[in-house]
Parts: C-alpha cells; structure tokens; sequence
C-alpha cells in the first residue's frame, strides 16, 4: 500500500494544532479544537494533541473504539492533578481512525473529522458535524463516534482529513469526493491543500465563503492499494 501525508497549519503566525500518525496498520489525523480564552487547563491544545496521539499508537492493539477510550482516559491522567478537566473547554480534538487488522478495515469518527473509503462498490464518507463530541478527557464520548468495518479485498483507497482540509469539498465545492481522490492519487494530498488555500487567498474577507476560520489548519492521510 502507499501512504501519503500532508499538513500545513491555517496560519504562519501559529503552529498546527492537527496531528497525523502513521503506524503498521493505523492511520489517524487529529484536529484539535481551538482553545476558548479560558479552559481550565494549564496546557495547550497542542500539548493535549501530542499526548493524546501518543496514547493512541500505546493503545492501537485493542481496536479502534477500546484504544480511543484508552488513550483519552491515561491522557487525562496526565494532567489530572493540575487542570479542571471538568471545564466544558478543556483541551480536546476531533478524531478520524483507520485501522487495518485480519483483512478488514475498520474506521472510527468522533468530531468533524472526516473518514472517505473508496470501495469496488460504493463510497463512504463518514464525518459528524452535528455533535460537539470530541476526545477530551472522558472516555465515555467514544461511545458517540461512528464506526464501521469493510472487507479489506474491497478497499480501494483512503483519505482522512481534518476539517480545515475536508472544506475544499463540503465548503468550497472544489471537487465531488471522487474527484478529490482521484486528485490525491494523481498528485497528492499536498495538491488539494494547494487548490484550496487558493481560493482562501481569494476569499480572504469570507464573503463568497462564510467562514469563522478564514484559513484553517489543513491535514490529509491518502492511501491506495
């Protein structure tokens, strides 16, 4: 299989509060949600993001949900005796998983992540916007994320994307889902990022493109087989 990655963060000013990990049968993008003024918690959202993927990779071996929980219950022990992690805006990050493992794929979503799964029969785009759900510090919220397995031999390719990059589709309507994997595969992830800060640039006051992010941290894990 080929693997490919790209991540820009949305502004020169700030580093990427996203986070791609790539291991032996895992792929995960985090995006970490935007720090309010006050969150109870004496770390950045980067802090939290690095520890959290960390965890992820420790925990990997018991499935997607059961290493998601996992990971989010020993990253909260880590910050547990100095931060109120019961503060509605405690560090947190969205969360889009895939995990290879006895010929099946499985995929996990909590947040606005988004999950693409190109089979021989059908495409899947899986991404919740409706929820705040993300991974904070309660396990419990892995039981709202969406899940679902297909067999490995249908598998043709794959994207995960935060949702700074998803936007080239379901904001700027740049190109269709399979345009945009046919595009990653033909030039990369790094091209969609291209296209879009674009068009960013062009819409710099958001007027034709109401956003609250004018430029947004932009992440993409792309593999075929």
């Amino acid at each position: 299989m080929r693997t490919q990655m790209a991540t820009e963060a949305g502004r020169a000013t700030a580093p990427s509060e996203d986070r791609a990990l790539v291991g032996p049968n895992l792929l995960v993008v985090l995006d970490g949600v935007t720090a309010k003024p006050e969150t109870g918690c004496a770390h950045d959202v980067g802090w939290f993001a690095d520890q959290l993927s960390a965890e992820i990779m420790r925990f990997a071996h018991l499935g997607p949900a059961a290493g998601l929980a996992e990971a989010i219950r020993h990253t909260a022990d880590l910050h547990s005796g100095t931060c109120d992690l019961d503060h509605p805006d405690s560090p947190s990050a969205a969360v889009g998983l895939v995990q290879i493992k006895d010929d099946v794929l499985r995929y996990l979503v909590l947040g606005d992540a988004t999950v693409v799964v190109d089979t021989k029969r059908e495409l899947h785009v899986v991404s919740d916007t409706t929820t705040n759900r993300t991974a904070g510090a309660n396990p419990a919220d892995v039981e709202h994320a969406l899940t679902g397995e297909i067999p490995l031999q249908d598998v043709k390719r794959v994207a995960i994307l935060s949702d700074g990059a998803a936007r080239a589709v379901d904001l700027f309507n740049l190109f269709d889902w399979p345009k945009a994997l046919e595009l990653m595969a033909a030039n990369g992830p790094d091209d969609l990022i291209r296209k879009m800060r674009q068009v960013e640039k062009e819409d710099a006051k958001a007027v034709d493109w109401p956003r609250k992010k004018i430029s947004d941290d932009a992440t993409v894990l792309y593999f075929d087989r």
